[in-house]
């Protein structure tokens, strides 16, 4: 009982309740569209290298306006830039739909809908995740994020199973791959009611405190770069991810080149990939505001690559969808403890730029889509995917490299890590030494200016103090 507590003890706020409800839904529109869209341009031109470009748009935009989005969500309220970010591509993939159904579409097309539809995510991740900090009390922002993570892996459960569903009632009865896009563009219908319910906006910084965007931008990527966790766990999620969904871009020709199987028979093997996931999630989200989040980081990163060689190596259909679990497991857990990390180790004015920067990784993957679908027409989507798993091993090398040389340094006043103390942790909490009377500080140490270390007592008693950023502004 006392490890489900701690697994959702998020779900004791209400407007996280509904902002972890919508984020569901929405994940699983998009997690079916994203999962389809490479399946359709490899139906359309028996290319890896089209799969590919299908998602180019998606990377295009997110590497570019992501950064800007996270300038967005630091400076306007959250909660009007999550709506609108969610009703896009409800817009966009009834859209879609109907282009496929009417037999339209094309791959340029493809690029197009996914470049509108990364732009939306550039603006309304960066905000989510930044509001989700002003939503919940700092105690819980680690295990908040861990449960957003979850509801993304939740939802891989969920668009896989209507895939393969649908995928039946096209054998059974005939239909169109356009009719799947149409039905989960209806489920926007009721995200976008679901998050505007939701009472805390999220603040927004004063008109008269905000500058040009070039600086604010700069001044967040100067925060990122100074900071040597956030830089180090940066650096790991761009390769996790870039690396991790590059199994996107290879399983449609995978499944018709090794197995021959259809190419947008890609339902079974997402929905392994969901139920593997959801269940590490649930298993880690508990232990994400503990000493041990940081050696998972390398742990999920090592059973990403393991299961990159061994679906690689897999010679039966049924061994490949089983193996496959190991790389949803270790993508997903990489992905969720690392963001949760990152947001701990963040001061709230920074959320939205630094999580925007983590999000470039999604644009850094759709990018690669090309490469990896290039290499596998050159070499074979087994070997590449064998590829793949030696840069996910050697990502997770450079992660124990990193962590060894960050561990104790101290923790950042103002974020959550720090508010938790040694939960989050070995190293100690620094605080600026008050003002010295006659040579000695107020707390007894010497005012030379050394910053005392702050008792673990201290530490669990800080989200009180630390709650008053969180307070709506005007």
């Amino acid at each position: 009982m006392r490890q489900i507590r701690q697994t959702f003890a998020a779900f004791v706020v209400r407007d996280f309740r509904y902002m972890w409800g919508g984020s569901l839904l929405s994940v699983t529109a998009f997690m079916t569209s994203f999962s389809l869209i490479p399946s359709v341009a490899y139906e359309l031109t028996g290319s890896y290298a089209a799969a590919g470009i299908a998602m180019l748009g998606s990377g295009i935009s997110q590497t570019l306006l992501g950064p800007i989005g996270g300038v967005i969500a630091d400076r306007y309220r959250k909660k009007p830039l999550v709506v609108a970010g969610q009703a896009m591509p409800g817009i966009l993939l009834g859209a879609l739909g109907f282009l496929i159904v009417t037999e339209l579409i094309s791959v340029p097309l493809l690029v197009v809908a996914t470049l509108v539809m990364g732009a939306g995510f550039s603006l309304m991740g960066p905000a989510r995740q930044a509001w989700t900090g002003f939503i919940v009390p700092r105690r819980l922002l680690p295990n908040a994020v861990a449960l957003q993570q979850m509801s993304m892996n939740t939802g891989q459960v969920l668009g896989p199973t209507l895939i393969a569903l649908f995928g039946l009632f096209m054998a059974l009865e005939g239909g169109n791959t356009g009719i799947l896009f149409l039905i989960v563009a209806c489920f926007f219908a009721i995200v976008v009611p679901m998050t505007a319910s939701i009472r805390t906006e999220g603040p927004a910084t004063p008109p008269e405190d905000r500058r040009a965007m070039r600086f604010e931008l700069a001044e967040g990527f100067n925060y990122l770069r100074k900071n040597p966790r956030l830089r180090l766990l940066w650096a790991f999620f761009l390769l996790i991810v870039s690396c991790g969904w590059g199994f996107q871009t290879l399983l449609p020709g995978v499944l018709a080149e090794e197995f021959g199987r259809n190419p947008t028979d890609v339902g079974p093997t997402f929905m392994i990939f969901g139920v593997s996931s959801l269940v590490v999630n649930i298993l880690l989200a508990g232990a994400v505001s503990t000493r041990w989040a940081w050696p998972l980081l390398f742990i999920m990163g090592a059973v990403m690559a393991v299961g990159f060689w061994l679906v690689a190596l897999a010679p039966t259909y049924p061994l490949f969808l089983i193996l496959g679990a190991f790389i949803g497991a270790g993508r997903s857990g990489t992905m969720l403890v690392n963001q949760s990390v990152m947001m701990a180790n963040t001061r709230p004015d920074y959320f939205g730029r630094v999580m925007s920067f983590a999000m470039m990784a999604f644009g850094f993957q759709a990018l690669f889509g090309p490469v990896w679908g290039a290499i596998a027409d050159a070499i074979g989507g087994p070997e590449t995917m064998a590829l793949i798993g030696v840069i996910a091993a050697g990502a997770s090398v450079f992660m124990v490299v990193g962590w060894l040389k960050t561990r104790n340094l101290p923790l950042e006043p103002g974020t959550a890590a720090a508010s938790m103390g040694r939960r989050m942790g070995p190293s100690s909490v620094q605080r600026p030494a008050p003002a010295a009377a006659n040579g000695v500080a107020a707390n007894g140490a010497s005012g030379n200016g050394v910053a005392p270390v702050q008792p673990t007592f201290a530490a669990q008693l800080a989200p009180v103090a630390l709650m008053d950023p969180q307070k709506q502004r005007s």
